[in-house]
């Protein structure tokens, strides 16, 4: 064999042995499970197993373990560098990380104006039935006697009357309120405390629609509905969308269809309360809810 055969041969065998190689890695990678990133809250956490067990249970292997937990901002710096395939968040939120100019309030024109703001690669899926949206919550005395069926009709309940929030609460969602021409603002700690001041009549409250659902029954209190402000807080899964085939959109689409604010609310408080974010999906996802 001359010198030029063997020098060929030898370059054909390093070529074959890198293909191999190669070949190889893209299996390991494509083995590898989604990993589904959420916020620390319990419904955040529980809101993510859903989607971990629910792409599962449908042939595509998801994961939450090792996946990152933090602020919105923080996985959406993950799945932008491929640290996470996909998290949970609300449209409202999204759209005012990730515009400096947010315009859109709800439905068709808050969806495509988050989308047109995502980063190259990074989509959103269906939103689902969960609302996290803040409301307004009135006695249904003070409701009937000044007919207010709206938040647009709010400016009809006497002024000054106390507006109750939870701590934390952003006081620029409060702005939307200033309709109803409310008094001073305070502050308490849950969403108990905000039904039991304002079921007397003489107070409003404004709650996110989450908290208003873990709260139960809200007997003689009336929520407000809204066309306009304050922003809808619509969950919508985030994901890279060269991480997930039509399959895992199409499941990811019947969830959406049967995840509403009451399921969430109870599955997030089943997690607060100690239970694995998994077993409690796995546990919903078991009754039918999504086939």
């Amino acid at each position: 064999m001359t010198n030029t055969k063997r020098a060929l041969t030898a370059l054909l065998v390093l070529l074959a042995g890198l293909t191999v190689l190669t070949a190889c890695g893209d299996d390991s990678e494509a083995d590898a499970p989604l990993l589904v990133g959420s916020g620390s809250s319990s419904t955040m956490r529980a809101a993510a197993a859903v989607y971990a067990v629910g792409l599962s249970r449908a042939g595509t292997p998801t994961t939450t373990a090792d996946a990152p937990v933090g602020t919105d901002t923080a996985l959406m710096a993950a799945i932008s560098t491929g640290g996470v395939d996909l998290f949970p968040a609300f449209t409202g939120d999204l759209l005012t990380q990730l515009s400096t100019r947010p315009e859109a309030l709800s439905g068709e024109e808050l969806l495509t104006e988050v989308a047109r703001a995502l980063p190259q690669g990074v989509a959103i899926g269906d939103p689902t039935g969960v609302s996290d949206r803040p409301q307004l919550l009135l006695s249904a005395g003070l409701r009937d006697r000044y007919d207010v069926p709206t938040l647009a009709d709010c400016g009809r309940l006497p002024a000054g009357l106390p507006l109750v929030v939870l701590d934390g609460q952003d006081a620029a969602v409060l702005a939307a309120f200033d309709v109803c021409r409310p008094g001073a603002v305070e502050r308490v700690p849950d969403a108990r405390a905000v039904i039991a001041r304002v079921t007397g009549g003489e107070a409003l409250g404004v709650l996110p629609a989450l908290a208003t659902a873990s709260a139960g029954e809200l007997g003689d209190l009336r929520i407000l509905a809204s066309d306009g402000a304050p922003r809808a807080q619509d969950l919508v899964p985030v994901y890279r969308s060269a991480a997930l085939d039509k399959s895992a959109l199409k499941q990811l689409s019947r969830i959406a269809g049967e995840l509403t604010t009451d399921v969430l609310a109870e599955l997030g408080a089943r997690v607060e309360r100690g239970e694995d974010p998994g077993a409690v999906a796995a546990a919903w996802l078991a009754t039918g809810a999504v086939s």
